[in-house]
């Protein structure tokens, strides 16, 4: 009996062995959880065309949008384990969603397999100039001074900037008005045009570097490359705000083997870090980043567990 199940062990290691060093003999799809035309989208055009031409297979785009990347990651949850069926999304789709939405067709620590970050989520608290404040200290003061007065715009109930205006409240002691959008481009317009006093957002430092947004902090844990003079919230004592941190990334089924894994880690990191992708990933509002497989899973579960602590905390919901 014995000899059967290492025989059977036995061949089970030799055909993964097989399969990741012939790896990849066919096209590999990178399944988006965005439209074409976002930022998840354009750095996975980025990275499919690098890899393209390094692996001698091309990588296809393939946008299944909606749900906030639950229709994605529900078709990559449901692919063959074997390398050739990718999830690239925001980490919201999977530290985040479980908690606010009713239910995810998926386990998030369970279902995939984690194979490299492809950018790094540094959001900034956006302020229009009419609020007259350029620092957090001044924005906390004018809320104290007018509860319930200032408002501030999120992509939607459930979101990141959502969480992160209802936690500035509660680590302030202050009262502002949610205003939730669909989608980014409205909540910054209304920004823009001071119908909304204030926002978290990871993509318009252009609007604070030309004067049109002051922009009074970013997440952390560092300062943002593409406004380095902006402190953190910890620097400017709220360090709790670092929890509503996040990335992109991509994943594949679990089960993939190893090898694959790290092989598809390499081609992706190669990509990550040519001077013209870094240029491109910061010049979009995000952070260069490299991981490994692992890196990324940890990452996973602590954005996790820290996104369980704040909804219990907030009682946000996306409905």
């Amino acid at each position: 009996m014995m000899s059967k199940l290492l025989f059977a062990l036995i061949v089970s290691v030799s055909a993964q062995c097989a399969m990741a060093q012939s790896f990849p003999a066919k096209p590999v799809t990178i399944v988006v959880s965005v439209p074409a035309g976002g930022t998840i989208d354009a750095i996975a055009r980025l990275v499919a065309k690098d890899m393209g031409d390094s692996l001698g297979q091309p990588v296809v785009v393939d946008n299944r949008a909606g749900a906030n990347g639950n229709i994605a990651a529900d078709y990559v949850r449901r692919a063959p384990a074997d390398g050739y069926t990718l999830l690239m999304l925001a980490s919201s789709t999977l530290t985040l969603g479980p908690y606010v939405m009713d239910k995810v067709p998926f386990d998030p620590l369970k279902d995939f397999a984690p194979v490299a970050m492809t950018a790094g989520l540094n959001m900034v608290l956006l302020a229009h100039p009419q609020v007259g404040v350029t620092d957090v200290k001044g924005l906390v003061e004018k809320m104290k001074a007018r509860p319930g007065k200032l408002n501030y715009s999120s992509t939607g109930n459930g979101s990141f900037p959502h969480v992160a205006g209802v936690l500035l409240n509660l680590e302030t002691h202050t009262q502002a008005e949610h205003v939730p959008y669909k989608g980014l481009a409205p909540s910054i317009q209304d920004l823009l045009a001071g119908v909304v006093d204030f926002t978290f957002d990871s993509g318009s430092a252009a609007y604070a570097k030309s004067g049109k947004l002051n922009a009074l902090a970013v997440i952390g844990p560092k300062r943002s490359s593409a406004l380095p003079d902006v402190p953190t919230f910890r620097e400017a004592g709220l360090p709790e705000l670092e929890k509503v941190s996040g990335w992109h990334g991509v994943f594949a089924p679990a089960g993939t083997p190893a090898d694959v894994i790290r092989r598809l880690n390499a081609e992706i990191n190669k990509s990550l870090k040519k001077p013209a992708s870094v240029e491109r990933i910061q010049a979009l509002g995000f952070e260069s980043v490299t991981t490994t497989p692992a890196e990324l899973g940890e990452a996973l579960r602590k954005d996790y567990r820290n996104f369980g602590e704040l909804i219990a905390k907030t009682r946000i919901s996306a409905n």
